[in-house]
């Protein structure tokens, strides 16, 4: 798990620390698992915007239904911007079979890492929003 910026890969040149640091505390605790994931993503499908990363527990309280302990809290989630349908489904296609978590909007998609041992037991799962 990743909690400092001195610890971000080199092989991640396509993302910084702030795209998944908490929007309302600035803490980074991001998953390299989940990075090498996004950069293998982008060196396929081209440039990709993370709209969301990880959130404290005050943040994903205040802005997600999930509550104080969301997926997002853990550190293995990050929201995608889509910019059409067809980049929508591009990104579905392309992560529906690595990850075990995704949920579809109409303006991103929520990719994420969990496994009960991480407190979800629904996992693999999918959602619309």
């Amino acid at each position: 798990m990743i909690t400092e910026k001195e610890q971000w890969n080199e092989e991640w040149c396509n993302f910084t620390p702030d795209e998944v640091k908490c929007q309302h505390c600035g803490e980074l605790k991001i998953d390299e698992e989940l990075m090498d994931l996004i950069q293998d993503a982008r060196e396929t499908l081209g440039p990709l915007r993370i709209t969301s990363g990880y959130r404290c527990s005050e943040h994903n309280n205040n802005i997600s239904s999930t509550g104080p302990n969301g997926p997002h809290t853990t550190g293995k989630a990050i929201d995608i911007a889509t910019s059409s349908s067809q980049k929508r489904k591009e990104l579905i296609d392309y992560f529906a079979t690595k990850v075990s978590g995704l949920g579809i909007a109409k303006s991103f998609i929520h990719i994420d890492l969990l496994t009960s041992e991480d407190g979800f037991d629904a996992r693999p799962n999918s959602w619309i929003y």
